[in-house]
């Protein structure tokens, strides 16, 4: 059994795993535009470029992602996706780069099982928790 997590996407959906890419470490798998698939038929002429299969490895973890026409689309909730950073240095790191257009939650600070920790809604609408185990 492999575990997968499965995201839609405004239509940002490629913008949003070239962040997670550069700024996690994270390895792009699949990025499939509609316009290259079976589906290419069953989209607007303008939503061609637009994603209908991706996935990128973080750390071990697939995460799978697609572009949802903006009448299906609602943002992800009832989760979050727990990062946990081995220092305080790239907890900040990447808290300060998915906050970046999105919104802070709970702000970095010492809890009582981390030395730093925080919660950020990215500008693509995922929720993230950032913890550091040391």
């Amino acid at each position: 059994m492999r575990l997968s997590i499965h995201v839609h996407f405004d239509g940002r959906c490629q913008e949003a795993f070239e962040l997670y890419e550069k700024l996690l470490g994270g390895k792009i798998g699949t990025m499939l535009p509609f316009g290259k698939s079976p589906a290419a038929a069953s989209v607007p002429a303008t939503w061609q470029t637009k994603i209908v299969h991706a996935n990128i490895q973080l750390a071990g973890v697939e995460i799978a992602g697609d572009d949802i026409q903006p009448e299906q689309y609602e943002p992800p909730r009832g989760f979050y996706i727990l990062l946990a950073f081995e220092n305080e240095d790239k907890t900040r790191l990447a808290f300060e780069g998915l906050s970046e257009k999105g919104k802070i939650l709970f702000p970095l600070q010492k809890t009582f099982w981390s030395p730093c920790y925080g919660i950020v809604v990215d500008q693509y609408g995922v929720p993230w928790k950032l913890n550091s185990v040391a």
